[in-house]
């Protein structure tokens, strides 16, 4: 298992930053979605999982995008064994019922996805 696996930490190499990373993920046009979450993800072969996030302005103001992404940073460092060696990158759903999603239906619905993305990560159709 990678060290980072075990660890509570969220480091910075556990992290997409720049927007090549970003773009590779979304190149490879595997994704999920319900009405609070879209995912899309790629293996990365690194052995941990990476996480990007893409909140827009139409989600609310900063407080409302900030509150979001603290809250999917938390449920991915708690949760990183789950992700294996993909690179996620994890969006709102564009419905009103994501910006009104409590921390519950955050992690239910991140947990299915994440799931889903698990199982298909070798699979090249795009699924919604």
């Amino acid at each position: 298992m990678h060290p980072y696996l075990t660890d509570q930490r969220l480091r910075k190499e556990e992290r997409l930053l720049v927007a090549a990373q970003f773009e590779a993920v979304f190149d490879t046009r595997l994704s999920a979605g319900n009405k609070f979450l879209v995912l899309h993800w790629r293996e990365n072969g690194l052995g941990h999982p990476r996480l990007g996030l893409v909140v827009s302005r139409k989600f609310g103001n900063a407080v409302a995008r900030n509150r979001f992404k603290r809250r999917l940073r938390e449920l991915f460092r708690h949760n990183k064994a789950l992700c294996g060696s993909l690179d996620v990158v994890v969006l709102p759903g564009k419905r009103p019922e994501a910006r009104a999603a409590t921390l519950e239906d955050t992690r239910d619905s991140l947990f299915k996805l994440l799931r889903k993305a698990a199982g298909q990560e070798s699979g090249g159709a795009r699924t919604s």
